[in-house]
Formats: structure tokens, C-alpha cells, sequence
């Protein structure tokens, strides 16, 4: 009787233990809204046209042009991570997806949200192993209430918006080559 009961708790132990080291590993969430640092490197390009551009802060942004306009934010974490928010918008709904990396620029986990002018929107968190995008959590959304709904009308038509575009380090976010380079001050 005293085998099995140590038999028994050194399971639990085991079972403990592993949940616990596989939570310390899991990639932390990579939340669309979460706050922005501070020290964040700001950049745009105006359309489908036009290359990406630093700019001083968010405010300073031209105005962006629903066909292929976009605009991204780049900072380091408190653990020196780096992360990205790369919005993007058109006539019908806005993309905002953040990126997620480890130290040595590798894209750990993503956060996307997509909001429609059809009063639904569409969440997902992932994480990224191997190169592949592995979904943590999804749901669709009312962009009235914020509630979860089921799967709306339309979802269909949009399907490349509802996956986001992976760059699975650093060197191959679309500004990327503005990342070498000192900060831009941009346009006053």
C-alpha cells in the first residue's frame, strides 16, 4: 500500500512538474493590444506604389491610402525582444497583426485582429514552431460589443485576411532594411 501511494505521488509530481516547465517555455502571448513601448520606431508607406519610410511617431503618419497602405510600429520588449505592429487597412475591414520575437529575431507568436465594416471582426492568437504557425486560440467577434458570434456571412470572402502574413525573423519584416539604418526623423 505505501509502493503505490509513493508510486501515486511521485506521478503527481511528475505530472506537476511537467505542466509547469512546459508553461515557463510556451511562447508569451503575443496580444494585439497590448501597449506599445515607449522607444518605438515608427514607419509607413502610403500605398501599394510607395516604399516604407520612417517617420518621428505614429502622429506624423500622411495620411494612408486604402489600396496597399500601411503602417508598422517596432520596438524592443524589457527583455530586449523585439516586436512589430503592422497595420493595414482597405474600404472593407482593417488588419492589425503583431509580431512576436525572440532575441535573436526569430518569430515566436503572433497576434492578429481583423475588423470588418460588417460589424464582425476575427482574433487569433498563435505561436510559431518550426516555422509554422500553430493556433493558440480563434474566435470571431462583434466589433459592436467585443462579444464572441458564430462564424458570420462573409467570413468566407476574406480568407487571406484572416491569416496572418508571417515573417519568421526580423530581417524579413517589409521595413526591414530601415532597421539598420539610424532613426529617420522623417518629414516635420
Amino acid at each position: 500500500m505505501l509502493a503505490m501511494t509513493s508510486t501515486r505521488t511521485a506521478a503527481i509530481l511528475c505530472v506537476l512538474a511537467a505542466s509547469c516547465v512546459s508553461t515557463a517555455f510556451a511562447a508569451p502571448p503575443c496580444d494585439v493590444n497590448a501597449d506599445v513601448l515607449q522607444d518605438t520606431r515608427t514607419f509607413a508607406k502610403t500605398d501599394n506604389q510607395t516604399p516604407w519610410r520612417e517617420f518621428r511617431s505614429i502622429q506624423d503618419l500622411p495620411d494612408l491610402s486604402t489600396d496597399g497602405g500601411a503602417s508598422a510600429q517596432y520596438w524592443r520588449e524589457k527583455d530586449g525582444s523585439p516586436s512589430a505592429f503592422v497595420d493595414e487597412s482597405n474600404e472593407d475591414f482593417s488588419i492589425h497583426t503583431r509580431y512576436c520575437f525572440n532575441n535573436a529575431g526569430q518569430l515566436q507568436s503572433v497576434g492578429l485582429q481583423v475588423r470588418t465594416a460588417w460589424g464582425w471582426g476575427y482574433r487569433q492568437a498563435a505561436s510559431v514552431v518550426r516555422g509554422q504557425l500553430q493556433v493558440d486560440s480563434s474566435e470571431f467577434f462583434s466589433t459592436t460589443n467585443g462579444k464572441p458570434i458564430p462564424r458570420p456571412d462573409g467570413a468566407d470572402d476574406i480568407p487571406a485576411a484572416l491569416k496572418p502574413v508571417l515573417y519568421l525573423t526580423t530581417s524579413k519584416l517589409p521595413f526591414a532594411a530601415l532597421l539598420a539604418h539610424f532613426r529617420n526623423p522623417g518629414p516635420k
